[in-house]
């Protein structure tokens, strides 16, 4: 383990026949690891700091300081930001673009919208490849992928050798209309593997097979930049864990499936929300496994929020991501993040309020208190001061917390602002709730869904502090927080099954389609999802088919998804009422006069998720409680102090109380109660 990085390793229990999972989620504060059997009986879990220039090396630790038993013939579940983090600090290949002739401006030109307004200042996001490193040949296709103008080959090899000559490590290929028709994208493929056989390449035909020339040259060139980093890393990995035991690595994707790590280098755009995606599935397993349909998940860490939105299940996803200013556009769980985590730092802006986020401590130096270099207050150093979280308790005793040094860090601001140190912590931490409420209205009410009829499931090691008091704000009557709920992340890497997405453009009024309707292209493109999984070695006989179409009204500039039958056979005027009823929904209103369009035909392949029983909580009711003040409305107020393990199933607990486990904090509000349902949830209720 690394110097100071808390342990919280608990007993290696009977080894049992077989080989277990081990889960290892890279969060920006701290890397998690749990490793579980099939009765749900958690071996051993450990919360180490992680090591954002080298995000291997907290992985590697952790499997270190398992039992070596518990790493044998183990498959290892990986979750995390490494995409996220090498893009946005601009960390990956150096990249060249070929474009069809007369598109070499494509990434400066970008769209018109801004995303602030007014701001005089205002800069365009830097494309990840200059203009000095875009190249064009001569090719032209119409949209329907029809050749207008042969591939000049001879203008692909001069391209190639001008962009190598300047030091490319990777090229991404986006060629008008590739969408439609991958026939020259592939040809240049070609000639660049026979004359320069260590450049990576990239197809935008292989990336985002969608029309909106800007956005999937974007994403294409995304891939080139990080292929080479994220496939070194995953090797790495993969090549550290199995010298300690490992038998396999899976990663999980931003969609929420889990993919072998193979799959997942080819294709390193599915990693840009590998780990909050990994929390998600976590708490889906615990909404099923209590019986809940509808849920919201608040995933609070050290560096930020993540919310999103689950029906039936089923979290909702998008294709339309912006990561660094840049658009994405692949399958993804669609998360909204917000700047506040524990490690989110408070000041006051140039008008004299009070901030919180967007910029975070990080795991290095992290907050004060917790004494590793920080110097300017956080959300937990607020947390500490309002009698939250307890230097003796705190991640289950291992690390212990810096009180005066997180009081003398808020001093200052609150001096400025006219408050006791005690009250200006409160306000922190009402206005990191303010943040995280906001994050929850714009994934429900904005979209037409009422949050009151949700479950907030908050997990993370800050999410079930705060969980409460962000229901309280939005109304929301019920809040569930599972056991472990600091390893939220990592477990929820163990409950995801196989999951891919097989998209094309397929630009088409409804009422133009043939009597087969839509089955001849849904063939074709469950034809290449086949292929495509026979090249990965990845079994699909069990596998299910599951079709959506992205459709819009004639004129709009966006699309929705709507579910399709397998058969494809349905009729236009079907398709047509499915779409209305998904945009009422939606929107509040439908134009059912209107005609509709097919966009984008998309094909999802998933397979049965692992046999896999949650952990509880061991329970012991004999542990102490104890009361002590903490902050509430401003003033000192008592509370009672409980291990989690200390609450049997069916004990109920009123607020204010702190409920402590070795992974997380759960305080519960005056006017709330806490119990524990049968899976050992923290069931919370308004009064």
């Amino acid at each position: 383990m690394g110097d100071g990085a808390p342990q919280l390793l608990i007993p290696v229990l009977s080894t049992k026949e077989g080989a277990l999972r081990i889960g290892v989620e890279c969060g920006g504060t701290f890397t998690d690891l749990v490793v579980l059997d099939d009765d749900g009986v958690l071996r051993a879990t450990d919360k180490v700091f992680s090591t954002p220039a080298s995000p291997d090396k907290a992985v590697t630790a952790g499997l270190t300081g398992l039992s070596p038993e518990l790493r044998e013939k183990a498959v290892l579940l990986h979750g995390s930001t490494v995409a996220t983090n090498a893009l946005i600090e601009r960390k990956g290949a150096r990249v060249g673009l070929i474009v069809t002739r007369g598109f070499r401006d494509v990434l400066e030109l970008q769209r018109q919208d801004r995303t602030s307004m007014y701001d005089l200042s205002y800069r365009k996001p830097e494309p990840l490849v200059p203009r000095a490193r875009v190249a064009e040949v001569s090719e032209r296709l119409d949209h329907s992928g029809a050749v207008l103008e042969p591939l000049d080959e001879d203008s692909v090899r001069r391209a190639l050798s001008t962009l190598v000559e300047s030091g490319v490590d990777a090229v991404a290929v986006s060629l008008l209309h590739s969408y439609a028709a991958p026939v020259h994208e592939r040809r240049v493929a070609e000639i660049a593997a026979a004359e320069f056989p260590d450049l990576v390449v990239s197809l935008s035909s292989d990336c985002a097979r969608e029309f909106r020339e800007y956005e999937r040259t974007t994403t294409t060139t995304i891939d080139a930049f990080l292929r080479p980093r994220i496939s070194r890393y995953l090797s790495d990995l993969e090549g550290s864990a199995r010298e300690l035991g490992v038998s396999e690595l899976h990663v999980m994707q931003s969609n929420g499936g889990m993919v072998p790590a193979r799959a997942a280098g080819s294709a390193p755009l599915s990693m840009l929300r590998s780990g909050p995606a990994a929390g998600v599935a976590g708490a889906i397993a615990v909404a099923e496994n209590a019986g809940i349909g509808g849920i919201v998940t608040m995933d609070m860490g050290g560096t930020s929020t993540d919310v999103a939105v689950v029906h039936d299940g089923k979290p909702e996803l998008t294709t339309e991501v912006v990561a660094d200013g840049l658009p994405v556009r692949v399958p993804m769980v669609d998360i909204t993040a917000v700047g506040a985590g524990g490690g989110s730092l408070v000041a006051i802006d140039s008008g004299g309020l009070l901030t919180v986020g967007p910029r975070s401590a990080g795991a290095d130096p992290g907050p004060v208190c917790y004494g590793r270099g920080g110097t300017r207050p956080t959300v937990t150093d607020a947390n500490v001061v309002r009698g939250l979280l307890r230097p003796e308790t705190f991640l289950g005793g291992r690390h212990t917390l810096h009180t005066e040094a997180a009081r003398d860090s808020l001093r200052p601001l609150a001096d400025r602002l006219g408050r006791s140190v005690e009250q200006l912590a409160e306000d922190v931490f009402r206005l990191a709730g303010v943040a995280m409420a906001g994050a929850i209205r714009v994934t429900t009410t904005e979209r037409g869904h009422d949050v009151e009829s949700y479950t907030l499931v908050a997990y993370g090691g800050a999410g079930p502090l705060h969980a409460a008091s962000v229901a309280e704000d939005l109304g929301m009557g019920r809040v569930i927080i599972p056991p472990h709920a600091g390893l939220a992340s990592a477990y929820g890497l163990l409950t995801a099954g196989f999951r891919r997405e097989f998209a094309f453009t397929r630009l088409t009024d409804l009422d133009a389609l043939p009597p087969e309707g839509l089955a001849p292209a849904l063939d074709n493109l469950r034809a290449t999802a086949e292929e495509h999984l026979r090249e990965q070695s990845i079994p699909w006989h069990d596998a299910t088919f599951a079709f959506s179409a992205d459709m819009r009204y004639r004129g709009q500039g966006f699309e929705m998804p709507v579910d399709l039958p397998r058969a494809g056979a349905t009729t236009a005027e079907e398709f047509a009422e499915a779409f209305h009823r998904a945009h009422a929904r939606r929107y509040g209103h439908a134009e059912s006069e209107r005609a509709v369009q097919i966009v984008t035909v998309r094909l999802t392949v998933t397979r049965p998720r692992p046999a896999l029983v949650l952990p509880k909580v061991d329970t012991d009711p004999s542990l102490p409680v104890t009361v002590q003040p903490v902050i509430e409305g401003g003033v000192a107020v008592d509370a009672t102090f409980r291990s989690r393990r200390g609450l049997a199933v069916g004990t109920k607990q009123p607020g204010p109380a702190v409920l402590e486990d070795g992974t997380s904090t759960t305080f519960v509000p005056t006017g709330w109660t806490a119990h524990v349902d049968e899976h050992t949830n923290l069931v919370l209720e308004r009064s």
